[in-house]
């Protein structure tokens, strides 16, 4: 039952299991604010999706998402508009890169390897940082909700640089050179890996910059729902990789769970809140570790790319298959603007949180 083979990925799937996932990443998303997708792209490759497939179309369920969050942050008056602007621009330059050098890995046929290779490196190393910080705090009885960690040794390098700039709405002064070029990693290696990047956003607005939980978690939002969009539009472009009926679940999945998310956020304290992160992104890490084991130590024949006659497929889907690719600007901006619109409408029906 909802059982559906999608027009783009070519695979069968069942609609209710990737409703499940998009609610599960709305959680994480509404709680952790950090997109959810170093979450989602695994899930989906784990039910046997394509990695590219999974990469781009993801893409559009973090737009939902961190539409819904920004949406309650704006009405929170909680969004520092040139923090943002600063994140923004650098994380958009890093998306064009990214979106780049995902072609290239694409054509080489070295995609998959990378993808499982950073995703344990990464996750490993921001993972083991916060649950070293977390666990410390915690130690020390610290009950704020929304305090900032300990000032670190990176923390107090960085805030001796120059070009300083005043960010009024987060309180702090900041270094722009590793404000920007952070950004620009982050964004490139976030639209490789199909993340948003919110995952290393979060803590390095933390421990390097000095921001309290809360307006770490509010800036990677908006720079979220700003390079996903774009992310969105160049995969459709350049790789015809969204699939918009595996997408649409993920986005009302993800809405729903982005509300369920931040009313839990409300009752988590700062220490705490890392902690749970922290053993969060170990775990996807470990999950993919294993496959990389696993991987290595069977022989696999090289898998065919999937084409699906159009034959094979419903008229609607038919339909759908034929605008992916004769008008993919079009395809990937209705893509966009749909998840931006149930993300906006959601934050509205469920009114303050």
């Amino acid at each position: 039952m909802f059982d559906l083979l999608l027009p783009i990925a070519g695979v069968w799937i069942n609609l209710g299991a990737v409703a499940c996932v998009g609610l599960l990443i709305g959680f994480v998303s509404g709680l952790f604010g950090v997109g959810g997708g170093f979450l989602m792209t695994p899930i989906l490759i784990f039910l046997g999706l394509p990695p590219s497939i999974a990469i781009a179309t993801g893409s559009a369920q973090l737009v939902a998402s961190a539409a819904f969050s920004t949406t309650v942050a704006a009405r929170q008056r909680m969004i520092d508009l040139k923090l943002s602007a600063f994140l923004v621009g650098g994380a958009l330059t890093g998306t064009f890169i990214g979106i780049g050098i995902f072609n290239l890995l694409s054509r080489i046929g070295s995609l998959d390897v990378v993808i499982g290779v950073s995703y344990v490196v990464l996750l490993g190393i921001v993972g083991g940082l916060m649950l070293k910080e977390s666990v410390s705090s915690i130690r020390k009885d610290k009950h704020s909700t929304d305090q900032a960690p300990v000032e670190n040794s990176i923390q107090r390098w960085i805030s001796d640089l120059k070009l300083k700039y005043y960010f009024p709405r987060v309180d702090l002064s900041i270094s722009l050179v590793p404000l920007i070029v952070i950004s620009i990693l982050i964004g490139t290696v976030g639209t490789i890996l199909g993340v948003g990047g919110g995952f290393m956003f979060v803590p390095a607005l933390i421990y390097f910059f000095g921001l309290s939980t809360r307006s770490a978690v509010v800036a990677s939002q908006v720079q979220i729902l700003i390079t996903m969009v774009a992310a969105t539009l160049l995969h459709a472009i350049f790789n015809h990789a969204i699939d918009v009926v595996l997408a649409m679940p993920l986005i009302f999945g993800g809405v729903f769970g982005s509300y369920l998310g931040t009313l839990a956020g409300r009752v988590v304290n700062g220490a705490s809140f890392r902690l749970a992160l922290a053993l969060l992104i170990l775990l996807v890490a470990a999950r993919f570790l294993i496959s990389l084991i696993f991987a290595a130590i069977q022989v696999r024949e090289a898998v065919e790319p999937i084409h699906v006659s159009l034959s094979a497929l419903p008229a609607w889907e038919n339909w759908i298959a034929i605008q992916a690719t004769s008008n993919s600007t079009l395809y990937g901006l209705s893509t966009a603007a749909a998840a931006i619109f149930f993300g906006y409408l959601g934050a509205r029906l469920f009114g303050r949180v």
